[in-house]
């Protein structure tokens, strides 16, 4: 764990929570949690600053890490409008990405379902709503382009999110790899495999992670500013931080690219399983947070979303990491923070 020196004063990031006792409301827009409403629990924790020691925080023991890797599209000839150019991204830079969770994890197959551009302040209802189909249409297949690109165009840009969550609960990894995109379905092939072999023995859904025996799989988010952060940091928990009793699932929708008959009442949508997350209880002590100080374009957070053998082992919730955009007293007149995340799945064959 970092620590902080003499000489530094300690920063506090607010936090919202879902209150014990309260039903958050669904929202009915892609790729939205409830409204901020909902997290009623506000709290102002101390963020410990892993700069000084980024290689000691872990995908096996933090559930994150921290990596120096600069990226092609941040030097000449490309310029900051390059990072809006959907080919650019797909040929340049989801490449390097593939590349650097590959080198980290020993993984052998790594595939690229979405990228996601957030570049305005935050906004209940961004330009995630909207699933943009003229620019993830293929005219000719009518199927949607391959990675997904959320966020890309200026009108679609997201928001940061400060409001604590895990992007996939173990059920809506799943489901993920079935619905969201059929290339996803396609190269998930093996997992669905073992997993349809097991549910038709007579294994039921929620056993699935205790009984799997296919290739081991897990869901990476790889998230880069794409200039020096003075606003609305990410901060990332320890998933040994996080108790059983302080998870709080959720469904959250996500548009649906994989047609397979199945009526799931949502029109052009799905649910797919998360995470949202209620303040620690006194006796437990508060939750840990890290971030990395006014983080820059080269320095960029891995972390873990869900992981079949985490959950196989019965490890935390899958090995997914809760994290969250916070807010930093004094810095809410800075420029709207830019970042760019990919989202991978990781095979291990």
């Amino acid at each position: 764990m970092g620590s902080i020196t003499e000489t530094e004063k300690p920063t506090y990031g607010t936090f919202h929570y879902i209150p014990r006792g309260h039903q958050p409301a669904i929202s009915p827009h892609f790729y939205h949690l409830p409204p901020l409403s909902d997290f009623g629990d506000t709290r102002s924790l101390p963020l410990t600053n892993i700069r000084p020691s980024m290689s000691t925080y872990t995908l096996s023991n933090q559930g994150f890490t921290a990596v120096n890797h600069p990226s092609t599209l941040s030097s000449a000839p490309y310029t900051h409008t390059s990072w809006s150019d959907e080919t650019l991204l797909k040929t340049i830079y989801i490449p390097e990405i593939e590349s650097l969770v590959r080198k980290i994890t020993g993984a052998k197959t790594i595939f690229t379902d979405q990228l996601v551009m957030r570049t305005n302040t935050h906004t209940e209802i961004d330009g995630l709503a909207e699933d943009d189909k003229p620019s993830t249409t293929n005219s000719q297949t009518e199927e949607p382009a391959f990675p997904k690109m959320v966020g890309t165009k200026p009108t679609s840009a997201g928001s940061p999110a400060p409001k604590v969550h895990l992007d996939f609960a173990p059920a809506g990894a799943r489901k993920h790899l079935r619905k969201y995109h059929p290339e996803t379905l396609k190269r998930a092939s093996a997992i669905i495999s073992a997993e349809d072999k097991l549910l038709a023995s007579g294994i039921k859904d929620g056993e699935l992670g205790k009984k799997y025996n296919g290739p081991r799989w897990a869901m990476f988010s790889i998230w880069r500013p794409l200039k020096t952060v003075r606003r609305d940091p990410l901060a990332l928990s320890s998933t040994a931080t996080f108790p059983k009793d302080d998870y709080v699932p959720f469904s959250v929708l996500f548009p649906t690219g994989v047609k397979d008959g199945e009526d799931d009442g949502e029109g052009e949508g799905h649910r797919e399983d998360v995470y949202l997350a209620h303040g620690s209880m006194e006796e437990n002590g508060e939750h840990e947070w890290y971030w990395i100080k006014n983080q820059r374009p080269d320095e960029v957070f891995v972390i873990l979303l869900f992981d079949s053998k985490a959950e196989w082992e019965g490890r935390g919730f899958a090995g997914g990491v809760m994290h969250s955009a916070v807010g930093i007293e004094g810095t809410e007149g800075e420029e709207a923070r830019e970042s760019v995340e990919v989202r991978c799945c990781a095979i291990w064959d």
